[in-house]
């Protein structure tokens, strides 16, 4: 762990520069995928632990909102993954994060995705048992959709917390960042369901924002385009 949490040679105010997005919109897009999958959550609820139909009739409009809120926090850890390649190239463990993210994306997607469908589940119209049968044997046991929500919820949450590791190597955050993510993934693991698995979403989403907050300073001392120097006129430019 001591080797792991080892000072790398600190992510310098130019290394990053031209990078697309840049450092301060990675910042941004950080914090706003994982504020974005605390409101998503907290707007589902407990409705995707449910086999009832009636229950998730009832709460069709809070489960979808949800699950668009988590499908655009998925579009918008996308767009920092992007951003930060160039600072994990720096580090070991954050190249290592930084590919376990590339796939976690998209299983965010599906995980959103996986809401959005059991939303279809509550359609007036259909059998009621039917369905229920469908959600519990489908949705709430093994089959396809787990192997990407797995794949979200566990090297998801590593590859997020290699990289915030490899953020404090390269000085760019505080081992704060990574310390209360972690926590909030412990947390998130200990509890189901409920205000403290959504105060457990938040702890993380509060590591992210200490990893955007120096993000956002990177980007304010990341140089902009060199100026060139006029040539000085010492007298001999013609009248």
């Amino acid at each position: 762990m001591k080797k792991m949490l080892k000072p790398l040679s600190p992510f310098r105010p130019g290394e990053g520069a031209g990078q697309v997005p840049s450092p301060r919109i990675t910042a941004l897009a950080l914090v706003g995928a994982w504020l974005g999958c605390a409101a998503g959550e907290a707007l589902i609820g407990n409705l995707d632990e449910t086999v009832s139909i009636a229950a998730i009739a009832e709460g069709g409009g809070r489960l979808t909102a949800g699950s668009l809120v988590l499908l655009g926090a998925a579009a918008l850890l996308g767009l920092a993954l992007a951003g930060l390649g160039p600072i994990m190239r720096g580090s070991v463990t954050g190249r290592i994060g930084w590919g376990l993210m590339v796939p976690a994306v998209p299983c965010y997607g599906a995980f959103a995705m996986f809401h959005l469908i059991l939303v279809e589940t509550g359609a007036a119209g259909l059998n009621q048992t039917a369905m229920e049968e469908f959600v519990l044997e489908r949705f709430q046991g093994p089959g396809l959709w787990a192997l990407p929500v797995t794949y979200f919820v566990f090297f998801g949450m590593l590859s997020q917390l290699l990289v915030l590791i490899a953020l404090v190597r390269r000085g760019v955050t505080s081992p704060l960042a990574p310390a209360l993510f972690a926590a909030g993934v412990v947390g998130d693991n200990v509890v189901t369901g409920g205000g403290a698995e959504i105060a457990s979403i938040c702890v993380m989403a509060l590591g992210a924002a200490v990893a955007a907050y120096g993000l956002w300073q990177v980007g304010r001392r990341t140089p902009t385009s060199p100026v060139t120097p006029e040539p000085a006129d010492h007298g001999l430019t013609p009248a």
